[in-house]
């Protein structure tokens, strides 16, 4: 069995990736005959034994796993409806949102999150008919206050973030700006510089394809102080 595409190649829908068999689908493929095959137009990334293929372009498609930021769309009687920037909306339930008790007769939802509220929240199953199921159950997940969103692809997601997180990194220290970047492309930011936090984010997404970016990206906001 071999592996027919490496890290980083881009294939097409249909193309297969390997034949391997201690290699297992992930995001963005499927398994037939004993292949792994593309589902989209993207670029191949191997990660802890699973093959996945990152779309180069199109909405966001949530992931078991993923954090994202969202925005509350709706409130019910007894969960959060959250839009995530993609055709599918999640939804958020109590016993997923707070860790204390509600009362649903007494207690006011909006008093958690109302409609408009962002936040920052974790993707913890998708079914076969794109049902989201969303969880405030993680130390990373919390409601923004304040600050800005700006949208970027998911496909760039990774290049804004960095190898082990650096490219994200700096931007935060020469902008002295909190920044989140959600796997959906939300990317929130807050600080004194903003726009200039905003700016280079935007720069990397542009730029994504150029070698040496994460010099070039600290250089350019040296320029800019």
């Amino acid at each position: 069995m071999s592996r027919v595409k490496e890290e980083s190649d881009i294939v097409a829908p249909g193309d297969t990736l390997t034949e391997e068999d201690d290699v297992r689908p992930g995001d963005g493929v499927f398994q037939e005959n004993g292949k792994i095959i593309s589902k989209y137009i993207g670029s191949v990334r191997y990660d802890n034994g699973y093959v996945n293929v990152t779309p180069m372009s199109g909405r966001y498609i949530p992931s078991e796993g993923d954090i994202v930021i969202g925005e509350v769309e709706h409130v019910s009687y007894n969960n959060w409806k959250v839009s995530l920037a993609s055709p599918y909306e999640g939804m958020l339930r109590i016993d997923t949102a707070v860790d204390e008790y509600i009362d649903l007769d007494e207690d006011d939802l909006t008093d958690y999150y109302d409609v408009g509220d962002a936040i920052v929240v974790k993707v913890t199953s998708v079914n076969a008919g794109m049902d989201v199921n969303l969880s405030m159950m993680d130390k990373r997940c919390r409601k923004l206050e304040g600050g800005r969103i700006i949208q970027i692809p998911p496909s760039k997601v990774p290049r804004v973030i960095g190898k082990q997180g650096t490219m994200v990194k700096q931007i935060k220290e020469q902008t002295g700006c909190k920044i989140i970047v959600g796997q959906n492309g939300q990317v929130w930011i807050r600080g004194e510089k903003e726009n200039l936090a905003a700016r280079a984010v935007k720069k990397v997404e542009r730029e994504a394809h150029q070698s040496g970016l994460t010099d070039k990206i600290g250089e350019w906001l040296e320029e800019q102080r």
